[in-house]
């Protein structure tokens, strides 16, 4: 809870007190409660941090696809280079 003011029947002005600065000088001002989140807010929150890590892993995992999609690439490449390269030479081979 926080301090509040509360209003009575007769439209007094009651101060209910839930931290010592107000209890000791009455001045609201001097509340050091911290304010209060509704648990939907509280919820709200986590779930919105939740979202946010997670978009973040998701943005970092693609990243590392496309890192190796294109090492994967670059060594289908290769291995083809070097077939046709195998063959080329077979090819020769068998004129000779």
């Amino acid at each position: 809870m926080k301090c509040h003011y509360i209003y009575t029947k007769d439209g007094e002005k009651v101060l209910i007190p839930y931290c010592w600065p107000v209890v000791l000088t009455g001045d609201m001002s001097q509340c050091t409660c911290r304010p209060e989140k509704t648990f939907a807010a509280f919820e709200r929150e986590r779930y919105n941090e939740t979202v946010k890590a997670l978009r973040a892993e998701i943005k970092d995992l693609e990243h590392e696809n496309a890192y190796l999609n294109r090492i994967i690439k670059k060594l289908t490449n290769q291995k083809r280079k070097n077939e046709n390269y195998d063959e080329r030479a077979a090819c020769g081979a068998a004129e000779r």
